[in-house]
């Protein structure tokens, strides 16, 4: 593995541990449980107690399928949304800087990954989420979901741009994961791509595209003709969004890599060695943020 690998693995790592900001002021410890509005009454049931509350103990909201339908129509199939919203949400926010807390089950097309990272470029980045259904289901409407829980908890709308994008970007990497079957690898390629996005934003779009094909090659991703004009797209819609929250982000992730290397000093095998690695190309690095974002 080379080292802007490393680089990129680890910095996805950051970002599930959880460094980053809130685009939006909350209280910490405020839930919130989003149901899907086709549940019947058994099936409410079984989610919460899946959620580990009884009825009535925090907030109630739904999330239709109109909703539902009013962000991801034109980005993914009827077959994929579905005729019924089924799949639900708990979300509870948690401090600054405590990062995302994701649990998914009975989920067969989004995954804990593609959550995070729709849900760190719509804004929100501290909070504990448990998405469920009572039988498997894509997952679409706990999306939404989590969008109207996080939006009465805040008080505010979250930016509409970044919300859509952030469908986009769950959509375009669901597909392209369900295809490749992992989407670990292709997660990571588009958090590599969020990276540089203001290089991206001088570039022409076959630039971009070659862009987009080196990064395929340093994940070891087979990507098709279709699937680059997927990413590129996202790409384009992602560069429009405010950089200022995955600058804070990155900066953060800098910052604390001088605290992982001590964890190290005492530490042997791989992890001193991933400490050493960091004490030696720590101000390079913060070199290399500074030149993207500066």
């Amino acid at each position: 593995m080379n080292m802007k690998r490393i680089i990129s693995v680890l910095l996805v790592f950051a970002l599930l541990a959880g460094l980053g900001t809130h685009a939006a002021a909350v209280e910490v410890g405020e839930q919130r449980v989003v149901l899907g509005a086709d549940l019947n009454a058994e099936q409410r049931a079984q989610v919460l107690n899946t959620f580990g509350l009884a009825p009535g103990h925090v907030p109630e909201m739904t999330v239709t399928i109109e909703q539902e339908r009013a962000y991801l129509q034109g980005f993914v199939s009827d077959s994929v949304i579905g005729t019924r919203s089924i799949s639900s949400i708990y979300i509870m926010t948690l401090p600054p800087g405590s990062g995302l807390d994701i649990s998914v089950s009975n989920i067969n097309w989004l995954t804990e990954e593609i959550y995070t990272n729709a849900l760190v470029t719509a804004g929100i980045t501290d909070a504990r989420v448990i998405i469920t259904a009572p039988v498997p289901v894509s997952g679409t409407a706990a999306l939404t979901g989590i969008y109207i829980a996080f939006e009465d908890i805040s008080g505010e709308t979250l930016p509409e741009e970044a919300k859509l994008t952030a469908v986009e970007e769950a959509v375009v990497t669901g597909q392209i994961a369900e295809q490749l079957g992992d989407s670990e690898d292709i997660a990571a390629l588009m958090n590599e791509l969020k990276l540089i996005l203001d290089e991206i934003r001088h570039m022409n779009d076959n630039e971009v595209r070659d862009e987009i094909r080196r990064l395929a090659i340093e994940f070891n991703i087979d990507l098709t003709a279709d699937q680059v004009e997927q990413i590129l797209r996202l790409a384009r819609n992602l560069q429009n969004l405010d950089l200022g929250a995955l600058q804070g982000t990155i900066e953060s992730i800098a910052r604390n890599w001088e605290r992982l290397a001590g964890i190290g000093e005492t530490a042997s095998g791989f992890f001193g060695s991933v400490a050493g690695f960091f004490s030696n190309i720590g101000s390079a690095i913060g070199n290399f943020f500074s030149r993207i974002f500066g």
